[in-house]
Parts: C-alpha cells; structure tokens; sequence
C-alpha cells in the first residue's frame, strides 16, 4: 500500500535526520503521528504531512524541520517539496505501477491485521419471536453482517450472536393472541359446541397472527384437543394447551424470522434462547447473588434493586418484583455477565469486546448495562453499543415510516419489493446514528441514480470487457470469425508475470494531463482501498465503503470514457485490461464485505 511506503520512508528519514533536528530522540510514538491526507489541488502532490507536531521536539520552526526530512528522503520514485510545515509527495507511474501490480496479485483486496487482537462477539436482530421482522430489524441485519465481514477481513475473531426473547411478557401475549384466533377459525367453521364471546381487542392483532392460528389447527389432533379446551372452558383453557400453542407459535414465527435472514444472507453462530440459557440453566439467580455478595442490591418496597446510580445511572432499578418475578433488566444483566464469563479451551476470557446492536430508543439503556457490568467485575470499555437509527420509507416520493401505502409492514414486505442486494446496501449506505430514508422505487430502479445498481452496472461492465477482450466475435452477416483482442492464454500469462516495466504501456499511451490524472486518482483509490476497510471496521461504518464503492464506480467510467481499453496494440491492451481486472476485483471484494452480490452480466 502507497501510504505504508510512504509512512515508512517518513520514519527512515526521521531516524536519519534527528541529528540535524537538535539531537532528537525518537521514540515509536512520535514516528506513529504521522498523518498522510490527500492534498485538495492535485497541483500539489499526491500526498501530504504536516511535519508541525515535531516543532515541540526539536525547538524549530515547521517549514525548518520539513527542509531537513526532504533533504535526507530520497526515492527516485517520487518527488518531495516543502510547502509551510508540509511534505508533499508526488509519485512517479513506477511507484504506481507497483501499487497496482500488487492489487493485480492481491487474493482479497483490502484484507489486513490491523483487528487481529480483536475477539468479539456481536449480538445484534435479536427479535422477539412473536411477529415479522420489521424495517429497523432489517437494517440492524444488515449493518451487523456487514461489520462481522469487515472486520473479519481485517483479521478479527469474530462470533455472531442472535438472543431469542421467549421468555417475558410478550410470549403469553402471542400465546393469547394465537389462541383467540384459532377459536374464531374454529366458530367460522361452526365447528364450537358451545357460545364463545371474542374479546374485542387482542395484545397482538396483526393478520400474520391468523396464518399462525391456521397453521396450528392443520393438524387434526392438535384442533381436537383445541376444541375440547374451548368446550370445557373458553375463557380459561387448560395450561397444557397454552402451553403448545405457545411452543408452536414461537417455532412457526422464528422459523419465519431465520428463513428471512437466510435469504438475507446474514448467518449467526449462535442462536440464545432466554428461557433455555437463562431461565432453565439458573443464571439469572446465580448473577442475582453475585450482585448481592458485592453489595450491590438492596431491598426496598418489597423490591430488590440495583444501586446503578452508584455507576452514573439517573436512578436505581429494580431487578425483582414484589410478586418474585424478574424485570426485564434482571435477564439482559445475567445474560452480558453470561458473555463475560465465557471462556475458551485454555480457561481465557473467550472475547475482549462485546459489542451489541440496540434500537435508538434503548439510549438510556447503556449506562445501567454498563454499570452493573462493572459492578459484576467486568470491564465496561469492553463493552459497546451501536444503536440504530428509524428508517423511513419513501413511496412514491412519500415519507412514511411504516411504509403503509402499498401495505409494505414488514422487512419481508421490501425484501420482495426490491430484492435482497438492494435492501442490503441501502440499509448501510448512512451511519448508523442516523435516520435514513429508504426509497423503494428508486432502490428497485435499474438507473445510475440507484446506488446499488450504479455499482454492479460498474462491476458487470467491466467483467464484459475482459470477455469482450478474449472472445472471438462472428460477424452475423459473413459468419466470419475475427480474431481475439488478446487469447485467453496471452492474458493469463501477462497477468501471472505482471511487473511495473510491462505496465508502462498504461501509462505512457495518456499524454494528456487530463487524463494522466484521471488514471492516477483511479489508481490511488485502488490503493486506499485497505485503509477504508479498516476504518470502516474500526468505526463500525460500512457506508465508508459503500461510498467508496460509488466512488470508484464514477471514477472508472470516467476513464473509461476518456481512455479506450481494447486497441490493436496487444501490449497495450493487456496493460489497460490489467487496471479493469483490478477495478473488477476490488468492486467484487467491496461488494462482498456488504454482503451485496457482484453480477458479471446486466
């Protein structure tokens, strides 16, 4: 990469000039704060660093101390100036050549170490298992993915994690919703022996409700034992028929929910059910004890509570009821004291990072989780938060955040309306602490203005011009065969013996500056491609490639524009194709770390 050489040349060279910079001692830390950025006026380099930070160090003026550092770089490849404070660099076609060459060779583009430390387990979506996904789910899906990709590529171990919420509340609310329902299949089917009056509201009312109730009665047994239930008591039907109906209605609408993310292409390792991990295995009153033992509870108004004010928070909370059952705090503290606790083979903590991926309403959330994890005698800077900002659909040029025009509800619903690729890079395409605006239309759209499209169009391009390159074109009116801008085999080889000498032909054919620079700008964002990578991953911001997705798609249509690939001159178009393949590759790899597919024809 361009700016590694770059920064490591700058280090050589403080080394070696720190004797003309007042016998400066050098030290790790001072050679790591140096700063490569883009000069805005090409006219001024390449790259440049401010050398201004040294002034502290060295009792010398800024401009004083770049002289000295340009005065020991030398590289034949690159020419350095001195402007103010700042070393600017401009680089010959060699030092591009071999940026480019190493791309060429490159099995991943973008792919580092730079999160090698990095054990993380990442739980995110975590649905109640008690309806459809909806739009905030599916951007949550999609961001998850798309940072356990990124930062996997940057060499990260990385757990995927989804917490099933079937143990609280909501459960016996589903279970009391499938249940009515059934009875009024079962009344609309005059199959009742006795008069049932229907409440007038239930705690889930939504018609997907209806499909679960239908699929339950489909098995004869099941809708005999049903009808005696009702027969014997409608209002208050036995426990083990409850019961059933509530295991089944979390199977049918979980399964429901993981067939979507399978389609979605967003895999967990783990699946955590409440209930089975928590409630049956006792870890709620195991971490309820560890709590107490260090004193942080306390009883009050038949209540036991945690003193998270002690951590930050604006008021204690309570952990358990007067009535004995928990508050839903009480199982999300057990179950991060869970994460912590884990080990791996050798008895080592098995994550230095546990990262979660909230909705934007659970802000006042964190500071009571992170209290009572450092209460519990975890870390709390290992613990981090993403929390996901509203989506709002735009249908026909019209906000709405439910999307209730064309009755799209549910993530489903937009998945089936604009297709997978596209739901995945729009829900990543802004911050995540940002509210974004989804257009249907336009994401369904096969125009430049979709940005999604805007990218694979630019990827399928140029995977049309490698086999446009090799193919053997039939004249439709003769049936003559014309011969191959380049045979397969010639290309192959040229690829596999690539150097920066039978580049040169890349660049020597441009003599417009125009154009030069067009090239060079293409080549130097295929260069950063590694550094956006690990910022997207450090930051959690996959829309840093989604931007740079665009912005390399823009760019090489520009020099397609200006620049013909396939000529008469082999050697020539060898050159030129081995930039396409680059572009090709990098697009694929950028794609792929979204979790958005990279079609070879359009």
């Amino acid at each position: 990469m361009i700016k590694q050489k770059l920064l490591n040349h700058l280090s050589s060279a403080l080394y070696k000039a720190a004797p003309q910079l007042n016998s400066l001692t050098v030290d790790d830390a001072m050679v790591s704060a140096f700063r490569l950025e883009r000069p805005r006026n090409p006219e001024h380099g390449d790259y440049a660093v401010n050398v201004s930070f040294l002034a502290r160090h060295t009792k010398m003026a800024p401009p004083k101390i770049a002289e000295v550092l340009q005065g020991v770089l030398s590289d034949e490849r690159m020419a350095v100036t001195v402007v103010g404070g700042y070393l600017n660099f401009k680089l010959s076609t060699e030092f591009l050549a071999e940026a480019l060459v190493e791309i060429i060779h490159s099995p991943a583009p973008g792919r580092n170490t730079g999160l090698a430390e990095e054990r993380v387990l990442l739980e995110y979506v975590s649905a109640n298992p008690t309806g459809p996904l909806h739009i905030g789910h599916g951007r949550w899906a999609a961001l998850g993915d798309a940072i356990i990709r990124l930062m996997r590529h940057c060499g990260a171990d990385v757990t995927a994690e989804f917490y099933i919420n079937d143990a609280g509340v909501q459960m016996g609310n589903i279970t009391t919703s499938v249940y009515w329902r059934c009875v009024e299949l079962l009344k609309a089917d005059g199959l009742l022996s006795v008069p049932v009056e229907m409440p007038e509201t239930l705690p889930y009312p939504g018609e997907y409700v209806l499909d679960v109730a239908k699929a339950y009665l489909a098995d004869a047994q099941r809708q005999q034992q049903l009808l005696a239930a009702v027969g014997a008591s409608p209002a208050e039907p036995a426990a083990e028929v409850l019961q059933a109906i509530q295991t089944f209605s979390r199977e049918f609408l979980l399964s429901d929910q993981r067939a979507l993310l399978d389609r979605m292409r967003v895999p967990f390792d783990n699946w955590i059910s409440e209930k089975a991990y928590l409630y049956d295995r006792g870890v709620i009153p195991e971490t309820l004890d560890a709590l107490s033992l260090k004193g942080f509870t306390y009883e009050a108004e038949d209540a036991l509570w945690f003193k998270s004010t002690e951590f930050g928070d604006e008021k204690d909370r309570v952990l358990r009821k007067s009535d004995g059952s928990y508050t839903y705090l009480m199982p999300d503290i057990a179950y991060h004291h869970d994460k912590f606790s884990r080990q791996d083979a050798q008895g080592h903590p098995r994550y230095n990072r546990i990262l979660n991926i909230w909705g934007a309403d659970h802000h006042g959330y964190i500071p009571r989780m992170r209290g009572a994890i450092q209460a519990l005698g975890h870390s709390p800077e290992q613990f981090e938060v993403l929390l996901g900002q509203l989506v709002n659909l735009i249908v026909d040029g019209e906000r709405t955040r439910m999307g209730k025009r064309r009755k799209m509800l549910t993530l489903q619903d937009v998945v089936d309306e604009v297709g997978v690729d596209a739901t995945r890079f729009w829900m990543v395409s802004k911050s995540a602490d940002t509210s974004l605006d989804f257009d249907v239309d336009l994401a369904a759209s096969a125009t430049s203005e979709n940005p999604v499209f805007y990218v694979q169009y630019a990827h399928a391009r140029c995977c049309s011009i490698l086999r446009n390159a090799v193919d053997s074109p039939v004249n439709v009116d003769s049936g003559d065969v014309a011969q191959p801008f380049v045979t397969e085999e010639a290309l192959r080889a040229f690829e596999q013996t690539l150097s920066p000498q039978t580049l040169a032909p890349l660049f020597d054919s441009l003599d417009q500056p125009k154009d030069q620079q067009v090239l060079k700008t293409l080549l130097l964002m295929l260069d950063g491609f590694e550094d956006v990578v690990l910022d997207a991953a450090r930051f959690r911001s996959p829309h840093f490639v989604t931007q740079y997705a665009q912005d390399v798609s823009a760019q090489f249509h520009s020099f397609y524009g200006v620049c013909r690939i396939l000529t008469p001159e082999p050697s020539l178009t060898q050159a030129r194709l081995m930039l396409i393949r680059a572009i090709q590759k990098t697009l694929a790899q950028a794609l792929d770390l979204l979790g958005v597919s990279a079609p070879e024809r359009m």
